[in-house]
């Protein structure tokens, strides 16, 4: 029997007529392929992405190492052949799925299956990649694990911004509107940076601050000049701090804007601190409607 954690297939289709578009600088596109409800509107939002930046759509399905094991009465761990049967054709049928959905896109794609631990794959894979497309509730099995602590671990070793997805999201405007979370930290600077391709394609970018002075380390100003100098034209908003909780307020100007998506800096605090005490980080990957840009 084939040992689970090697590559199992790799397929490929390159068209040379794809259109070249300079202006993001977005060329690969990591699209984390795991099968529930929320599947079929996620690849058309990176087909969509995909299409407007003129990049190569790289989707990467990962069987968890852990799908493959059982624990015996003494503690002992061995592979079910069983289970491994019913595992590859789940992952043959999910193949088929996407690769005739790709097949009949003009774009560049491939798709690959691996087996291994979910997070490390990912962070491998993703090296190499100028943005990751995940959901944000990927079924409990595909990684034994809450949902938000996937996305906690990505984000802790990703080097590549995230774009996190609501479970039903079924399309995604590249061209509408952005809003970006700014409140002057690193992790705020680092995910706007990481987002410049992105945001070249927007047809409006916002900035919202709620004022914490104490925490400011980057003046408004300069963020304006940072933008300006890619290209990008973007309003800032100033806001009080109000009894409401940051994210909901973030929420809730972002639908005043009608926005297409939200870029915010993740866990400016520890994370460890976020799990105890809550944070913004935290509450929007649990609940936001929108999609999220993140970075750190």
């Amino acid at each position: 029997m084939e040992r689970p954690d090697q590559s199992e297939l790799t397929m490929e289709r390159v068209h040379a007529d794809v259109p070249a578009r300079q202006s993001s600088g977005i060329k690969t596109i990591l699209f984390h392929v795991h099968d529930d409800e929320g599947l079929v509107g996620r690849l058309e939002v990176a087909l969509s992405l995909a299409r407007a930046c003129g990049a190569h759509l790289r989707c990467l399905h990962i069987t968890p190492i852990e799908a493959y094991t059982m624990v015996d009465g003494f503690g002992g761990t061995f592979v079910n052949a069983e289970i491994v049967r019913a595992m590859e054709e789940q992952a043959q049928g999910l193949r088929q799925r996407i690769t005739a959905e790709l097949s009949n896109e003009n774009m560049s794609w491939d798709y690959d299956e691996i087996t291994g631990q979910v997070v490390g794959r990912l962070i491998d894979v993703a090296s190499l990649s100028d943005l990751v497309i995940t959901g944000r509730e990927p079924h409990r099995a595909d990684f034994g694990g809450p949902a938000v602590t996937l996305m906690g671990d990505l984000l802790e070793e990703l080097r590549a911004p995230m774009l996190v997805l609501p479970e039903r999201q079924q399309s995604f405007d590249p061209l509408g509107v952005a809003v970006i979370g700014w409140n002057g930290s690193y992790e705020a600077a680092n995910a706007v940076r990481s987002s410049v391709g992105l945001l070249r394609l927007a047809g409006e970018v916002r900035i919202v601050q709620f004022e914490e002075p104490e925490k400011d380390r980057f003046p408004s100003t300069t963020l304006l000049e940072y933008l300006s100098r890619h290209g990008i034209k973007a309003e800032l908003d100033v806001r009080t701090p109000s009894s409401r909780k940051v994210d909901i307020a973030l929420i809730d100007y972002a639908r005043e804007c009608s926005a297409d998506y939200l870029v915010v800096g993740a866990y400016s605090h520890s994370r460890a601190g976020q799990w105890l005490f809550g944070g913004v980080t935290r509450s929007l990957l649990k609940a936001c409607p929108l999609p999220l840009l993140l970075a750190r």
